[in-house]
């Protein structure tokens, strides 16, 4: 009768959970069986009688009838009814079936040297050897087994009726200890003559064993192959009468009525049932009572011995269970951030024993041993458990002003007063998400250690109170200083270290000088031959100047002008477009201007000087002193009337309509390149015009401080004589 489906996957469940049961919280292991059922084909032999065709045997003293003589013929399979001479290794198998004694194997007449083995398809636990023989046991033989599929052996037992004849190397008697390697005696006499049993037990029972999974235990109990050798035969003395040649030897063979290859599937104490190591099909390639070598794995081990932990259960090392002690492989803690992980022994060590999974390919930005932490550049949510994907929220650091590119503190610790998600700033960089410079410093920057770089504004040459430029460093500079740190004076300036209230004018005597630049640490101006001093006003030694007329005027005192008309009192808007500002001047300070000030001028307005009393007809050049705020270019036109030409000025007056000459904000003095003719007894008018030049475009408030204006010879020193 077919039993049902769901019937069989009822009992198959039942089967497992009662496995499990088995190994609940403690060591387990499978049931011992015969290892040789199922696997007759991996049974073999070295020598079989019959097998290349029919081959005669006696039997010694056989009373039963007058036959003493029969056949061996091994050439197919025992069959009871149509083989029954064929007497092949499969017949030792143990089977139930009736006629069982009819059935055994036996080797080739007179043979000394035969083996038999089993090659097992995994590794198994050994625990004992039966051999029931047809005939004499053999005077000689030993047990050998292999852990590494017959590449390697080692003797587990010699057995001789004449230890020292046949093993003379070999200690005979009893083991003292487990796994010694002795030749016993007691299962090789003559008697009986049939029926005769040979019996090894891989553990002696005589002997306590306090760890059965130490590696020297495991090594002596486990096997791939087993491999039985015959050495010698009991032969009743024949070959020393010398009976060989009359067919006496006929008589001597070894013969097997049964063999047991008693063991199980080795799985470390972590299954108690074990599964073929392929799919088979039903019970033709699986008979019952079959030993499978596939260990039904339990306590989170895998492989086909149990011999390793699941994938994801390496928190702890592998260990064989033994007794009450499962030793259960443990999933590793990954917050839920990974499936993967392994083993190590250093971090297990380093946690005192309690962990060694070491956590693979974390996620949801999270790394560590257990995922337990957030990345660089991420940081923990306060409000959320670590095994929420959402855990970890991105740091809004400034990577330029950061320390270590952007990282934030990852976990909030009130002993240490740090706050998840707290930005580390550099030095110089502060910001919530440090991507400001602190005051006073400038130029943030990945590459800069500190962030930023402090302003070092020259205070004597910056502004009171200012910070430089965040992005360039320039300082913002008082007037007339100039450099990125307001750390030296504009063109025609000097002193800034030297005076109290910063840059000082030149002050360069316009005769005497070639410009109105001058040294910016001392103030000396450039000098013409044979003339020195700071401002060039005074003769070299063995020099003196000569008399030149000079005459200077007041720009404060002189007529506004707007455009050619006078202006009156135009203004522009509320605020005149011409009027006198006074100066007074500063103890301990040159003073940089004539009279008591200037006239602040406005863009577009002018002054009328008027010249009238010039003593000798000759060519005059004209000085203009100015200063111009803010600091910006300016230029000025130049008018002078009458026009005309006499005997004094046999040339034509120049600027019949006005001329244009550049006012460089670097110069407080300009002399116009052209000079012009005056004579005396004719009233003249200069008129001067200022405007700001094109280049530079409008500044809001913009003016000039006109001082003065000069007419004078040029000046030189004569050598005295």
């Amino acid at each position: 009768m077919q039993l049902p489906l769901t019937f069989l996957l009822h009992l198959g469940l039942l089967s497992f959970t009662k496995a499990q049961d088995k190994c609940h919280r403690s060591a387990c292991r499978p049931t011992t069986g015969d290892l040789l059922v199922g696997r007759s084909a991996q049974l073999t032999a070295s020598s079989t009688c019959g097998l290349d065709g029919a081959q005669k045997y006696c039997i010694l003293s056989y009373l039963e009838g007058e036959q003493k003589c029969f056949i061996c013929d091994s050439r197919f399979p025992y069959d009871p009814y149509t083989q029954s001479q064929s007497h092949t290794i499969e017949n030792v198998i143990t089977s139930f079936e009736p006629g069982r004694d009819k059935k055994w194997w036996q080797a080739e007449n007179g043979l000394d040297h035969v083996s038999i083995r089993l090659d097992l398809e995994a590794l198994f636990q050994f625990s004992h050897l039966i051999l029931t023989f047809k005939t004499f046991r053999p005077a000689a033989m030993l047990v050998e087994r292999s852990t590494d599929y017959g590449h390697t052996w080692k003797v587990l037992k010699y057995f001789a009726k004449d230890c020292a004849a046949s093993f003379p190397n070999i200690t005979s008697g009893q083991a003292q200890g487990v796994g010694d390697l002795v030749c016993d005696s007691k299962y090789s006499d003559i008697e009986p003559s049939s029926g005769g049993e040979v019996v090894l037990k891989v553990l002696d029972p005589r002997f306590e064993i306090e760890n059965p999974y130490s590696p020297y235990i495991q090594d002596l109990v486990t096997l791939t192959n087993l491999r039985i050798n015959f050495t010698k035969l009991h032969t009743l003395g024949d070959t020393l009468l010398g009976r060989r040649e009359n067919g006496s030897l006929d008589n001597y063979y070894y013969a097997l009525s049964n063999m047991v290859v008693g063991g199980s599937c080795f799985c470390h104490g972590h299954a108690s049932e074990c599964g073929p190591v392929q799919k088979v099909r039903g019970d033709v390639f699986s008979p019952p009572g079959m030993v499978h070598g596939q260990c039904v794995c339990q306590h989170h081990t895998d492989g086909p011995n149990c011999e390793r932990c699941k994938g994801f259960f390496q928190d702890v090392p592998w260990r064989p269970a033994a007794g009450l002690q499962d030793n259960a492989c443990r999933a590793c803690r990954c917050n839920g951030h990974s499936d993967r992980c392994h083993f190590d022994m250093t971090a297990y060590l380093a946690s005192g024993g309690r962990s060694g999974g070491v956590c693979e390919d974390c996620q949801h930005h999270t790394e560590g041993q257990h995922c337990d932490r957030c990345r660089p550049l991420f940081y923990r949510d306060p409000l959320r458990a670590m095994s929420d994907p959402y855990a970890c929220i991105p740091c809004e650091c400034d990577p330029d002003g950061t320390l270590s590119g952007g990282i934030c503190v990852s976990h909030s610790d009130p002993a240490l007063g740090s706050v998840a998600g707290q930005c580390l700033c550099k030095e110089n960089v502060e910001g919530a998400k440090c991507d400001q410079c602190k005051p006073n410093h400038h130029g943030l920057s990945a590459a800069d250690p500190l962030g930023c770089q402090p302003c070092n504004c020259n205070p004597l040459g910056s502004l009171p109170l200012s910070a430089c430029d965040v992005e360039t460093g320039q300082c913002a500079c008082q007037s007339f200083a100039t450099g990125p740190h307001c750390e030296e004076c504009t063109v025609g300036y000097w002193g800034l270290e030297n005076h109290l209230h910063g840059c000082s004018p030149c002050d360069c005597d316009i005769g005497g000088a070639y410009s109105n630049v001058c040294s910016p640490k001392d103030g000396q101006c450039e000098c013409r031959p044979h003339i020195t001093g700071r401002s060039c006003t005074e003769s070299a030694p063995g020099y003196f100047f000569a008399p030149l007329n000079f005459y200077l005027y007041e720009a404060e005192e002189a007529t506004p002008l707007q455009g050619l008309a006078p202006l009156g009192s135009v203004t522009f808007g509320q605020v005149p477009a011409v009027h006198g500002v006074f100066r007074e001047p500063v103890p301990g300070s040159p003073t940089a201007w004539t009279g008591p000030g200037f006239a602040r001028v406005l863009p577009g307005a002018g002054l009328r000087f008027a010249v009238d009393h010039i003593a000798l007809p000759m060519d005059f050049t004209i000085a203009i002193r100015y200063e111009i705020q803010p600091a910006a270019d300016w230029a000025v036109q130049i008018l002078v009337n009458p026009l005309g030409k006499s005997k004094h000025c046999p040339r034509e007056t120049p600027w019949p309509r006005p001329q244009s000459f550049p006012l460089p904000a670097t110069s407080r003095i300009v002399l116009l390149p052209t000079p012009i003719c005056l004579e005396p007894d004719v009233q003249y008018s200069i008129d001067v015009y200022f405007s700001q030049a094109l280049e530079g475009g409008a500044h809001a408030h913009s003016h000039i401080l006109v001082d003065s204006v000069s007419i004078t010879k040029r000046r030189g020193c004569c050598l005295l004589n």
